[in-house]
């Protein structure tokens, strides 16, 4: 048993012996893309709160080996679908639980017979982007055109039929809540709080030592390679700074080491990123398709500027010209934003510095996400209130 699960058994000792039932909560989450690092950090942060009893169940959207993906002659994008799905029943589980927390939507809508009637409980939406916003980037963010007639309409039917059963949605940007507002969800039931990190693990090494000082040190962090603007950084880079700076690249794309650029392979949350992000001078990542960027907050903990795409909620991470550069994701603008970091590069650590305040200020994991408890709680109880009122009546 970990320390965190003694605590936990702890607490809940003590409640018992105070004659009190802690609520248990669910929590439903992806388990891919940056969600993925989300519910990492969800579940580092909210196992051990002493207020719940929280089970997590996640959605892979594939198991190795499993009988629905050695199903033969059907689509991996379909059998990922399917998986998704049934992971996604979790949602329904009996007894039910107290309040339920989930960033998945379109999965869950066949499972939603479980929020009708009395089996409904309190449901708290994480999203990053709507349907609406999804298909707008999906040329670049799916390489696919987007969904147009039908398809377009069954896609929003589906996700309005999840909207419906949401008691409050928690955005990660004003961004995101913009679209809601747009689809007409009442202001009280959206609450902008954005995913934090564990600001003690991505701390800034602002004294270092450095054995080439004249060359800037950029970063690029992203799995998706292209559409992250990895591909346009390298010809920047390469037609312009590859004598003023070095580039370490971090992606599961296939990308070719060359002189002054360093590929690695390193795993979400590993030393070795944080390592990286620590010897770094400047965080670059032109995205020119994003809903948020968990790295970008990653790299404003660790004490880095930021030159970043202005898409998604990018406005809602870096403040332009304070804690770096938001860009549009071109080759001249990021050329731009490039030769100005190079010849003030002996502003970047102050940049840094305030990069990390900001990061203090708005992505604290701990806080952030005990405001998911709060939050969670608080209509649990109001739920719990109202039944109560209804069986009196």
């Amino acid at each position: 048993m970990t320390a965190v699960e003694r605590e936990h058994d702890s607490n809940t000792s003590r409640a018992a012996a105070n004659g009190l039932t802690l609520p248990q909560v669910l929590f439903l989450g992806l388990g891919y893309a940056g969600h993925r690092t989300r519910f990492q950090n969800l579940r580092a942060h909210t196992e051990s709160d002493p207020r719940i009893r929280p089970i997590y169940r996640e959605i892979t959207g594939w198991v190795d080996g499993g009988r629905i993906e050695r199903l033969p002659g059907i689509p991996a994008t379909i059998k990922g679908r399917a998986r998704a799905t049934l992971e996604a029943s979790a949602i329904t589980q009996l007894p039910r639980p107290d309040a339920i927390w989930s960033s998945a939507s379109e999965v869950t809508v066949p499972h939603l017979w479980a929020q009708l009637g009395p089996l409904r409980r309190p449901l708290v939406c994480d999203f990053d982007a709507t349907v609406e916003q999804m298909e707008e980037q999906a040329p670049i963010y799916f390489d696919r055109p987007s969904k147009r007639g039908g398809r377009r309409l069954l896609s929003q039917f589906f996700e309005r039929v999840f909207f419906s059963r949401v008691t409050v949605f928690t955005p990660w940007s004003n961004w995101a809540a913009d679209a809601l507002r747009r689809q007409g969800i009442q202001e009280h039931r959206i609450r902008v709080l954005p995913p934090g990190i564990d600001l003690d693990l991505w701390r800034p090494l602002f004294c270092r030592e450095r054995a080439n000082q004249k060359k800037v040190r950029l970063l690029f962090v992203g799995a998706d390679f292209k559409r992250k603007g990895g591909e346009l950084l390298l010809d920047v880079f390469q037609a312009r700074f590859r004598h003023r700076c070095e580039l370490d690249i971090v992606t599961r794309s296939p990308v070719q080491e060359q002189p002054g650029v360093r590929v690695h392979r390193a795993e979400p949350n590993s030393p070795e990123l944080r390592h990286l992000y620590q010897q770094a001078d400047l965080f670059v990542l032109p995205t020119r398709a994003e809903c948020f960027g968990i790295a970008a907050v990653e790299a404003m903990a660790s004490g880095l500027p930021l030159i970043f795409g202005d898409v998604g909620g990018a406005r809602d991470i870096v403040d332009d010209g304070v804690t770096g550069w938001v860009i549009k994701p071109a080759a001249p603008a990021l050329a731009d934003a490039l030769a100005d970091a190079v010849i003030r590069q002996d502003l970047l650590p102050a940049m840094g510095q305030r990069a990390r305040k900001v990061a203090e200020q708005r992505f604290d994991g701990r806080r952030n996400d005990a405001l998911i408890v709060d939050l969670l709680l608080e209509q649990a109880e109001l739920f719990s209130s109202a039944r109560a009122w209804r069986a009196f009546r």
